[in-house]
């Protein structure tokens, strides 16, 4: 699968984290003593004789453990040399390199290299942002469920104020993941649902994909098997369109696991669980296969540790032996330790299964007695819990009283802890909720600070009563309009307008009236005004218009027109028997003139237009 460099992509259902490797010869030698190891624990006929998908991977195929891989080393820059875009540059090669061992298994050398980011002083928001989901994905397969939860909510802020709704998409399907692992089914789902939505809305397939096989994963345990089933095949089906031989596998590994856990509910309500289980077997030996085709050792192992799960349940204890110990040695190769661990538990069930219960009881106390798994905790109490059964089942009560003792110890000890990181991780929820509150209020009242220093400047800069803008508005906007004018040798016209006998008006009518007709007056010379020009109240019933781009014959045309806008229009309706007329000077800004000089000759014009009769338009004596 080729996921965005900036993305976690969610691994299958059964996935566990590879520990620490020895060294290959090392690996190589644990795998030969395995093999030796197991070999009386086959029936003597070998069991059923059935080829499986597959079969024990070549060593040379296998990828190499953690230890043998030469891992870059960031170089670093002579102090001098230091620059924000270099560094910058840096934190991007050493982000791809994080993605690329999320990819290869390798999470802990992941998330070593995304803390570095972090602490990068020239770190931008959105390579933060993308340290941040990666740390979440390499967290989350580190089993430190409450880390991955902090990091994802803070990268998920980012992505979902930047719209990167893919972004938004991979870590949804993270934090479900994380808080499925803890049992928080309700914050699962709700990010479920947020990951098909952002994916749909985005577009993406393979995101779409994730995100179904995540929400077939949480219905499963939320007890909706009939929903996890139909959202399994959704899932199944989407990954058969894609050229994704990584989502081909996950989504059959992870409906055969989900199918395993119906059969398991059904066997305990005392129903049939043979649908399940043959739908469960034919769907993981496909995934084997598979991973067997692309030559990926993890998922071959989770796989093969997932079909043991089944064959046991099965009754195929023969064949069940066969894919655990096939499934140890390669995980034992990879230095898979949990893995291998959990093959062992494996092969002491087989052994259970078959009645063997002095063996399988053997089996099982060797593992309790490994110092490795004592903070297992969840391993631990599978394996006491067997114990008892078995000691009991075997009329063995003091061995059985033990281990049911343990085993309660131990369950309270976890139901504790799984409870504190639950507490946690719901807590951080609501502190990283909180914190996006305070600042979503922060940037609300700067927005609302903002608005109101508009609203003052337009205040400011506005006629109160006619609304257009006043002579401060002016003294702003019109020396860069003369300037623009210039500069593209294109004509402005300054257009100076009084109304007439407007003292009468107000001396007639009162001086509501009076402010009528300015407000009517201001209504039709926006009207007649165009995005390039200016129309300003100037004081009392005087007006003026800047036409951008006019030249002295156009402007006296608008001007002709304008006026018999104002002859005809109906100012009655202001005041009962009203007429009102304006008039009008006209003047053609010429190269070097001075604002005041310019407008004085326009209302030059103006005063000559009244002194003709008035209702009319005068242009302005041409300037030397």
């Amino acid at each position: 699968m080729t996921t965005p460099s900036n993305s976690v992509a969610p691994l299958p259902s059964g996935t566990t984290v590879a520990a620490e490797t020895s060294t290959p010869d090392a690996a190589l030698a644990a795998a030969d003593a395995l093999a030796d190891g197991i070999a009386d624990l086959l029936p003597a006929d070998g069991g059923r004789d059935v080829d499986l998908p597959g079969g024990f991977v070549e060593l040379a195929d296998l990828p190499l453990p953690v230890d043998s891989v030469e891992l870059p080393v960031p170089v670093p820059m002579a102090p001098g040399l230091v620059t924000a875009p270099a560094r910058r540059m840096a934190i991007d090669r050493l982000l791809e390199q994080s993605a690329t061992a999320n990819r290869d298994g390798q999470h802990i050398v992941g998330a070593a290299q995304a803390e570095e980011v972090l602490t990068d002083p020239f770190i931008t928001p959105a390579q933060e942002a993308r340290a941040r989901q990666l740390l979440s994905g390499h967290r989350l397969r580190l089993g430190e469920f409450e880390a991955s939860v902090r990091h994802g909510l803070l990268a998920l802020d980012y992505l979902t104020a930047s719209g990167d709704l893919l972004g938004q998409s991979n870590v949804h399907c993270t934090l479900a993941l994380a808080f499925h692992e803890t049992a928080l089914e309700e914050p699962a789902l709700s990010h479920v649902l947020g990951a098909l939505e952002a994916a749909r809305a985005c577009g993406s397939r393979t995101a779409e994909f994730w995100a179904l096989s995540r929400s077939s994963m949480v219905h499963q345990a939320l007890g909706d098997a009939e929903r996890s089933i139909e959202l399994g095949q959704q899932a199944i089906a989407l990954a058969d369109t894609l050229d994704d031989p990584e989502a081909g596998f996950a989504s059959r590994n992870n409906l055969g696991d989900a199918c395993l856990e119906i059969a398991r509910g059904q066997r305990a309500r005392g129903e049939s669980t043979t649908e399940a289980l043959q739908d469960g077997l034919t769907l993981t030996l496909a995934a084997v296969a598979l991973a067997v085709k692309q030559r990926h050792a993890f998922y071959e192992t989770i796989a093969r540790t997932n079909l043991v799960d089944i064959l046991i349940e099965l009754g195929e204890y023969a064949d069940a032996r066969r894919q655990a110990v096939r499934s140890k040695t390669i995980a034992t190769t990879n230095g898979y330790r949990n893995l291998v661990v959990n093959n062992d538990v494996q092969l002491a069930e087989v052994a259970r299964a078959e009645g063997r219960l002095d063996l399988a009881c053997d089996m099982m106390n060797a593992q309790l007695a490994d110092p490795s798994i004592a903070e297992d905790a969840a391993l631990n109490v599978r394996l006491n819990r067997e114990l008892y059964e078995m000691h009991r089942n075997a009329g063995r009560f003091e061995e059985a009283l033990r281990h049911h003792e343990e085993l309660h110890v131990l369950m309270l000890g976890l139901t504790r802890q799984t409870a504190g990181l639950q507490s946690r991780m719901l807590i951080n929820s609501l502190e990283i909720e909180q914190a996006r509150h305070e600042a979503q209020r922060s940037q609300l009242e700067a927005d609302m600070q903002r608005i109101r220093a508009e609203e003052l400047d337009e205040q400011a800069n506005t006629d109160p009563l006619t609304r257009l803008p006043n002579r401060r508005a002016l003294d702003r906007q019109l020396p860069a309009m003369m300037r623009s004018a210039l500069d593209r040798a294109e004509p402005l016209c300054a257009v100076m307008i009084d109304m007439d006998h407007f003292k009468e008006v107000n001396d007639e009518h009162g001086h509501a009236a009076g402010d009528r007709v300015l407000t009517t007056m201001a209504g039709i010379l926006g009207a007649a005004t165009r995005e390039t020009d200016l129309a300003v109240r100037v004081g009392g019933e005087e007006f003026l218009l800047v036409l951008g781009n006019t030249s002295i014959e156009q402007a006296t045309q608008i001007c002709e027109r304008l006026l018999g806008e104002v002859r005809s229009h109906p100012w009655g309706v202001v005041t009962s028997g009203l007429r009102c007329t304006a008039s009008v000077g006209v003047a053609l800004l010429k190269r070097g003139e001075s604002v005041s000089r310019w407008l004085g000759r326009a209302d030059a014009a103006l005063y000559e237009a009244k002194a003709a009769g008035r209702n009319r338009v005068e242009l302005a004596v041409t300037v030397a």
